[in-house]
């Protein structure tokens, strides 16, 4: 079976710089997962320009089967020039993992090396030089194995500090020991706890001045864990027992946001509601369980406090510490965050798009808002997202 990807991203601009000069394109099909981080040469407009186009045009080949020689011919050929330093080209690092022959093939141009980690230990790579118009690109094609981990970075992580904190810099070698540390922080759940740390950690030696567009990409490769979540009762109530139907036949953890979706779950299993009072707390109810459910939680409010807390641990690097609770929506945040790489979501017919109209309710409006902000919220971490409509 293949691997789960735990893929993130992150990045800080040169400081004054409202785009930034790095560009991650990530590709996703039936066959493969295509990962490209693209460095514009300069900074600003023209560096963004640079490395979008260069991340677009190599993906949308490499997806097509092109060999990597057509690639850089390509973009030798469509990169506009820089008029004062005469160079046509943006430095790219490229991950392209296979999913069912685990193959992973990385090219690598002129960006820090990549830092592949297994069991522990950075691998030395079996770098292939490939010559194009006086410049070594790199080739590697090797196994991909459950718990490996690759992190890979433009070179403003390698120049943090430099002429500030650190006279010449932080070299490849600090950066990969740093990011070595990290990946085995017990504290590190996740590949966006990495990409944030790592990015923090730069912009810390940049004394909050970044010098350089400064991104980092990291690849975890897992198991899939499952996770089913209910929450909202279909309007045709004799699909009732379609619910059980589908928890009967679900993996992994089983959850149920709502009142009444939990009293529907409770009556088809025949099974009551336990409540566990210790994890009230002043912004949502309590939550419970039942023998065939791991976890039951309240609806719209604990759903709205859960999207609160994932958007504050992406936007302000809040890191593992904000799952850290006993309330049930951090329970609800930390097993759809750290646990679960796939994701499906049983709806009722009640909060499906293709159903609102201005005679619902407002609490099924609301309701449906805040779940797709959530389920959007769940993509944007790169989960494997499902939805089911009753």
């Amino acid at each position: 079976m293949a691997l789960f990807l735990d893929i993130a991203q992150d990045s800080i601009n040169k400081k004054n710089e409202e785009l930034c000069g790095d560009n991650v394109e990530i590709r996703q099909n039936d066959e493969s997962t295509t990962i490209l981080l693209a460095d514009g040469l300069g900074s600003g407009v023209k560096a963004n320009i640079l490395a979008t186009m260069t991340s677009t045009i190599a993906a949308t080949m490499l997806e097509d089967k092109l060999s990597i020689t057509d690639v850089v011919e390509t973009l030798e050929a469509t990169l506009p020039e820089c008029q004062v330093r005469k160079l046509a080209y943006s430095t790219f690092t490229i991950v392209q993992i296979f999913k069912q022959t685990r193959e992973v093939y990385i090219v690598e141009f002129d960006n820090p090396p990549l830092v592949y980690i297994r069991d522990g230990e950075i691998l030395e790579l079996p770098r292939k030089p490939l010559r194009f118009k006086g410049k070594d690109i790199f080739e590697t094609s090797l196994k991909i194995e459950e718990g490996d981990i690759i992190g890979f970075f433009s070179d403003g992580v390698i120049h943090a500090g430099v002429g500030n904190l650190i006279d010449f810099g932080w070299q490849w070698e600090e950066a990969a020991d740093y990011f070595l540390a990290r990946a085995y922080d017990e504290t590190m759940m996740t590949s966006k706890d990495i990409s944030m740390k790592m990015i923090d950690i730069c912009n810390d030696l940049y004394d909050g001045q970044p010098g350089d567009d400064t991104t980092c990409v990291v690849v975890r490769a897992e198991e899939h864990r499952y996770v089913t979540l209910f929450s909202g009762p279909p309007l045709d109530r004799t699909k009732d027992s379609m619910i059980k139907e589908i928890f009967d036949e679900a993996k992994g953890k089983k959850v149920v946001c709502g009142g009444t979706a939990s009293n529907i779950v409770s009556r088809e299993y025949g099974e009551e509601i336990n409540i566990d009072l210790s994890t009230m707390s002043q912004e949502v109810p309590p939550v419970g369980s039942m023998p065939s459910i791991d976890l039951i939680t309240e609806g719209v409010i604990t759903i709205q406090e859960t999207v609160r807390i994932i958007r504050e641990y992406i936007d302000k690097r809040e890191g593992n510490k904000a799952f850290k609770g006993n309330n049930g929506a951090e329970i609800l945040a930390d097993t759809l965050v750290n646990y679960a790489t796939h994701i499906d979501f049983i709806l009722g017919n009640s909060i499906n798009p293709a159903h609102q109209n201005p005679d619902f309710p407002d609490a099924l409006t609301s309701k449906w808002k805040i779940t797709q902000e959530l389920i959007n919220l769940l993509k944007e971490l790169n989960k494997a997202v499902n939805i089911i409509y009753i």
